[in-house]
């Protein structure tokens, strides 16, 4: 820990700059106040300089650059005021002479009265200032006094155990930093603040990550639909149990890596994609990933211990053999006898072939890998979509899906469980199908919907023409009441006898709902020949003829004519 004497030291150092001698404080403020008397033509400020008359504004020879232009500027605009002022007055000089005395006196009166105004104002802040003085005065005073009846001539007046009795008592430093201290003693104060920026900068890199993690795990929750509420303890067993097996095949796997070395890899085959064929709930998906992971690890053992022998066999350099001198008479023996020759040298040409080939299949694993975990990703957030908005849909139920029972396809999904998450793995290829049994339902309510649809459109309008038929045959008999019918050809009126009947008949075997069969029924083949015998009844040329008794529905439709 630093003594007062340092602290105050390092204060000053960092003050120095903004400290400044009296003398040097007195003969600055000298040369701006020449400066400021320069600028001005009587050489005295008895007004903010926001509020000097700007006529005065003239430029001087030494001004130069953008001050000059400024000023010549200025000068212009002061000028072309006083122009525009003086054409003012010269207008409205007629009208000012009327009544000049009067203004003059208001003008006196609104002076004299600024005066005051303006006396009272400098008058208040003359107060004002001597106050403040006053006080200033007073609290140099107060200190004074104190100071006067301290004991400056004791030794233990400026000590720093009596100056910081009364002071709250700083925190111990940590054994760390008083470690460090001791090793690094030659650490300067620049190394001490490149430190502690690289600190800050750790430190706000920390908050950000935890940020952006808090966010993405925010994110995942709303999206999860696996809540730890619902989940029941059998599925937890089995969970730990398969992450407790994967971790020990995993650290397995990379004691292998470490003591084969880099150039052995262990990852899996093609072999690793059969657990996804298999599908059902979470105990059996769970189930059959094991046993696949079982007899995965036991044939990429088998690999690695074909693969040590193979490069043993590589590695190692036939060794000379030397042979005793045999007899003649067992050379031949020893002959048909030898070893085969060996066959390293003629693998060797093929190793690094099998060496790119091995390289090539484990990029395209991984890329199978990855691609089927994208593709597989993708079709459980479409199904979670797809249920969402199935249980939101009002068309589904309207419109069920024809022998969809409790667990058919167009049965609502049920809740996702923790079982089930864990066999989601396992069942990446049943969800194409699961998919496709969730779109299913939707094709056959938009289906049954546009059938319904059309089917009621054809209701209305079959009820509309047959109400535009009796509509025609009620106006025709209106007509026929008022014998407004023009005589037409005996041909003519039997075609339209024949098109009404055809009209009758296609209109009972079109199919519609129960108001128009209703309205079908009311239609019979007497209205159809009564309808023809009163054209044949018009085709006399007779007003009388045609009326033929039947004004005021004196007679029915049956009577005889």
């Amino acid at each position: 820990m630093s003594s007062p004497g340092e602290v105050l030291q390092r204060i000053q150092k960092v003050l120095h700059p903004y400290i400044r001698p009296r003398e040097e404080v007195a003969q600055i403020r000298r040369i701006l106040a020449l400066h400021l008397d320069s600028c001005l033509e009587d050489g005295s400020a008895t007004s903010p300089l926001a509020l000097v008359d700007a006529s005065k504004s003239k430029s001087s020879p030494a001004v130069r650059g953008l001050r000059r232009e400024y000023l010549e500027a200025l000068s212009a605009n002061i000028k072309a005021r006083s122009e525009h002022k003086a054409c003012c007055l010269e207008t409205s000089r007629p009208q000012a002479e009327a009544s000049t005395t009067v203004e003059q006196q208001q003008q006196q009166q609104q002076q004299q009265q600024q005066q005051q105004q303006s006396d009272r104002l400098h008058d208040h802040l003359a107060t004002i200032g001597l106050q403040k003085k006053q006080e200033k005065l007073q609290v140099i005073e107060k200190h004074l006094n104190l100071l006067q009846q301290k004991p400056v001539a004791s030794a233990d007046y400026l000590a720093p155990e009596q100056i910081f009795s009364n002071s709250r008592p700083l925190p111990d430093v940590p054994k760390e930093l008083l470690s460090a201290l001791t090793l690094d003693k030659t650490a300067t104060s620049s190394h001490l603040k490149d430190l502690a920026d690289q600190l800050e900068k750790h430190v706000l890199r920390a908050k950000l990550l935890l940020k952006r993690e808090e966010q993405l795990l925010d994110q995942v929750k709303s999206r999860s639909t696996v809540r730890p509420e619902n989940i029941s303890t059998s599925a937890k067993l089995r969970a730990l149990n398969t992450t407790r097996a994967h971790l020990i095949n995993w650290i397995e796997a990379e004691l292998g890596k470490a003591g084969d070395g880099a150039g052995e890899d262990g990852e899996p085959t093609d072999d690793f994609a059969e657990p996804f064929k298999a599908s059902g709930d979470g105990a059996d998906a769970a189930a059959g990933i094991e046993e696949n992971l079982a007899i995965i690890q036991q044939k990429y053992s088998q690999y690695l211990g074909v693969r040590k022998a193979l490069l043993q066999m590589v590695s190692q350099k036939p060794r000379p053999v030397i042979k005793p001198r045999a007899e003649p008479s067992t050379a031949l023996a020893a002959a048909s006898t030898s070893a085969p020759p060996p066959y390293a040298h003629l693998l060797s040409p093929y190793l690094e072939q099998l060496v790119s080939v091995a390289q090539e299949q484990k990029g395209l694993i991984a890329q199978k890998s990855h691609l089927n975990s994208t593709v597989a990703r993708q079709l459980v957030e479409s199904c979670q979509a797809l249920d969402r908005l199935a249980e939101e849909s009002q068309l589904i139920p309207s419109h069920p899906l024809p022998g969809a029972g409790a667990g058919g396809v167009g049965a609502p999904r049920r809740k996702q469980t923790f079982g089930d998450a864990l066999g989601a793995a396992a069942a990446a290829a049943s969800q194409a199908l699961s998919l496709s049994g969730s779109v299913k339902p939707w094709v056959f309510a938009a289906e049954s919907a546009k059938i319904a649809t059309l089917e009621a459109v054809a209701e209305k309008i079959e009820e509309g023409q047959l109400a535009l038929e009796d509509s025609i045959r009620t106006i025709g008999e209106i007509d026929q009441l008022l014998g407004r019918h023009p005589v037409r050809q005996t041909g003519q009126e039997s075609e339209d006898v024949v098109a009404a009947e055809d009209d009758i008949w296609l209109a009972e075997s079109r199919p519609s709902g129960k108001s128009a069969g209703a309205s079908r029924k009311h239609i019979s083949r007497k209205e159809a020949t009564a309808a023809a015998a009163a054209a044949k009844r018009r085709s006399s040329g007779d007003v009388w003829d045609t009326l033929d008794g039947t004004l005021g529905l004196l007679r029915s439709d049956g009577d005889p004519p």
